[in-house]
């Protein structure tokens, strides 16, 4: 008896895994469009030029160079040119972020080591920080208020 319901236990809590999946269809692919995730999608357009022009300079690490510049500079690109997108709140994180990465690809290629990535990253990430922080952001406009028209 013990054993029966040992089973049955068993058999309940893992027949959801056994479960097969409904079939995919056009619907499972509805919001994924470059339109809507344009930050993304320009980020992956730039490393992936990047690792084009890293692939016909050498390979190997030109290649990782060239998506680290190419990611970074169009992460740059475009946050630079779209002011008005938040990106739900992490903006400031990925203008430090994108900049970190672009000053690291810029100092492993400049120097050709180590020590000019970890250099680059942080001059480019705090650098950025730094900006962030002094940045005189201006205050939206708004009707007046404490006044009676």
């Amino acid at each position: 008896m013990g054993l029966a319901l040992c089973f049955a236990l068993v058999l309940s809590f893992c027949a959801p895994a056994f479960a097969a999946d409904r079939p995919i269809d056009s619907s499972d692919l509805k919001g994924i469009s470059p339109k809507r995730h344009r930050y993304i999608f320009s980020v992956l357009g730039g490393a992936a030029v990047g690792a084009g022009i890293g692939a016909l300079l050498g390979g190997g690490n030109d290649i990782t160079k060239g998506v680290m510049v190419g990611a970074g500079g169009a992460s740059f690109a475009y946050l630079h040119s779209n002011r008005n997108d938040n990106l739900n709140g992490w903006r400031s994180w990925a203008l430090i972020g994108g900049n970190a990465v672009l000053g690291s690809g810029l100092g492993w290629t400049i120097c050709g080591c180590d020590d000019g990535a970890v250099a680059g990253a942080l001059i480019g990430g705090g650098g950025t920080a730094i900006y962030q922080t002094m940045e005189q952001r201006r205050r939206p406009r708004t009707a007046r208020t404490g006044r009676n028209p």
